[in-house]
């Protein structure tokens, strides 16, 4: 077995920290999916149910990582990807830590495991009470159909590692036998034990099978009782993911600290605090549908959440053209950016930098950030990427657009006024250097435009439903009054957006192909040629989107919904 992780206490949330735990969680996903993969590709048979198997897990786990068993979910994975991806797939495969402990331990996954293997396979860190300060020790449990055979795997497991030095010793325990061998880590054994013949464990700790024990026998509460994943995992609509490939759950005391461990983020010790107090449990659930890999992470606070961010139908996103490749949208930018204020309290490096952009945009505009700028803010914003290759935007190929939706239009008129004047007579920052501004016509609506000379290097004006909006060069002309054929009209973002939440929070959308055409286009050819990018390329080149919604599922649950729409691999 390897060293058992330790996931150091916090975690439990607050408007303030929720998009905190939004991304870090984000964050993760990448890397548990794929390690997930090369973990248990070739896991197969039924499914006993995550509940069934937590029956002889303690309570007192705090992460908590399942795999599906059965072979057809993972064999869809096959069904994805270029030749290139699948060739790091299985190269990865073939490092990881599973094939590792099969190789070292002389077994085979279809003749070993295969023929007794049931339902999920579920590894557990789990404290030790009397020493809350050590590291978890690391369980284990796998279900089995098959007693004789189970047992002959551990027997042939211990074996392997008996004749590389292991010294197992059989031990008794409430009429269970276990075997226990010290390892070259005085703080880890290996620990191997049948218990009543429906599970196969494998700790790191002799203590930690003594509780499995008692947990199976019903003398020490099980996780599948704990009230938050009994409530988690006995729903029947916990999930869209129709048959998960892999589940984790992370306890609201260890949840924020351990995916920050695992994402190598440093973060500070107020927010950790805070999520301790206010985070009941996180969750990720992943899998496959026809177009690719979904997964969703749930946040579940303790108490409701006071001050929630609504769902909405994203009428924004009607306003920008099918074109667009990238799109980052929400809600109340005004309310976000108010929690992240709050969040930045207690940490200096945090609150410096909200200083630091309040204070670039006081120099650069004579406006104060959140009362002139943001208070208005309070509906639909949208920040997107559009092609095009006039005027300014013909070497990159592309421009930016912003739009908020003004509660207040003469707050908007005044800030964008006062912009607009400063951008006149502005030597540098954050605005082009001193601009004529130029009335434009397009099509009935009257905009703005910022020439220096005969280019237009930027353009703001009025959309119908209070949106304001600024764009790059003359990119307005794709979108003003209205685009010829919107974003959600188009083919490619109802494929790379479906069957997520279309009343959500806000989304973030990439069409990856347009991005890597422009990035082709624009990278310099010692970057496309070096080692690390062509992998990395690689990869990427099996995406054809990536979609992500935040939605309020409820008073003290958020969900994030991912999907990786991906191209089917040739003959698929």
């Amino acid at each position: 077995m390897s060293k058992s992780s330790k996931p150091n206490k916090s975690a439990k949330q607050k408007q303030s920290t929720m998009l905190m735990y939004i991304g870090v969680g984000a964050a993760v996903i990448a890397a548990g999916a794929g390690g997930a993969y090369f973990y248990f590709s070739q896991r197969a048979q039924s499914i006993k149910g995550l509940l069934g198997a937590a029956a002889a897990i303690p309570q007192e786990a705090q992460v908590v990582m399942a795999f599906n068993t059965k072979s057809e979910p993972w064999n869809k994975l096959a069904q994805f990807g270029t030749a290139a991806s699948q060739k790091l797939i299985g190269e990865g495969l073939t490092k990881s830590p599973l094939n590792s402990l099969l190789v070292q331990s002389k077994t085979e996954y279809s003749r070993d495991v295969q023929p007794w293997l049931e339902g999920y396979i579920i590894t557990a860190l789990v404290p030790n009470a009397a020493q809350p300060q050590a590291p978890a020790a690391t369980l284990v449990i796998a279900p089995t159909r098959d007693r004789s055979k189970s047992e002959a795997f551990l027997s042939k497991y211990r074996g392997a590692l008996t004749q590389q030095g292991a010294k197992f010793t059989a031990k008794q325990y409430k009429d269970v036998t276990y075997y226990e061998s010290p390892t070259k880590d005085p703080n880890n054994s290996v620990v191997t034990a049948d218990i009543g013949g429906q599970y196969v464990a494998i700790a790191t700790s002799p203590l930690l099978i003594q509780q499995a024990i008692d947990t199976y026998k019903g003398s020490n509460p099980s996780l599948a009782k704990k009230p938050i994943f009994a409530k988690i995992y006995g729903a029947t609509n916990q999930t869209k993911v129709v048959e998960p490939l892999l589940q984790v759950y992370l306890d609201g005391d260890v949840a924020l600290e351990f995916i920050g461990s695992q994402a190598n983020l440093n973060l500070n010790e107020a927010a950790i605090a805070q999520s301790k107090r206010e985070l009941d449990a996180m969750t990720l659930t992943g899998g496959t549908q026809k177009e690719g890999l979904r997964f969703e992470i749930n946040t579940y606070l303790k108490n409701d959440n006071s001050n929630p961010l609504a769902n909405n139908d994203a009428k924004v996103l009607n306003l920008l053209p099918q074109e667009t490749f990238l799109l980052v949208s929400g809600v109340n930018l005004y309310q976000s950016w108010q929690s992240l204020v709050t969040q930045a309290k207690g940490n200096a490096s945090s609150a410096q930098l909200i200083e630091q952009i309040r204070k670039s945009v006081k120099d650069s505009t004579k406006l104060d950030l959140d009362q002139d700028i943001l208070k208005w803010m309070n509906g639909e914003f949208a920040i997107a990427a559009i092609p095009n290759n006039q005027g300014i935007l013909v070497n990159p190929g592309f421009g930016f657009v912003a739009i908020a939706q003004a509660s207040d239009q003469n707050a908007a008129k005044t800030a964008l006024d006062k912009i607009d004047k400063v951008a006149q007579v502005n030597s540098g920052g954050l605005l082009p250097k001193g601009v004529d501004l130029k009335p434009k016509q397009i099509g009935d609506k009257s905009v703005i435009a910022w020439a220096i000379g005969n280019t237009n290097v930027a353009t703001r004006g009025t959309l119908d439903n209070n949106f304001v909006f600024w764009s790059m060069g003359d990119l307005a002309d794709t979108f003003v009054p209205k685009p010829a054929k919107n974003l959600p009209e188009s083919s490619s973002f109802k494929i790379l957006t479906t069957d997520i939440p279309k009343s959500n929070g806000g989304y973030f959308y990439l069409n990856m192909a347009t991005a890597l055409s422009l990035a082709d286009r624009l990278l310099p050819p010692e970057v496309k040629s070096n080692p690390s990018f062509t992998e990395i390329r690689s990869v990427l080149d099996a995406i054809n989107g990536i979609a992500v919604t935040s939605t309020n599922v409820d008073a003290k649950t958020t969900r994030l919904d991912f999907l990786f729409t991906l191209k089917p691999t040739p003959g698929n």
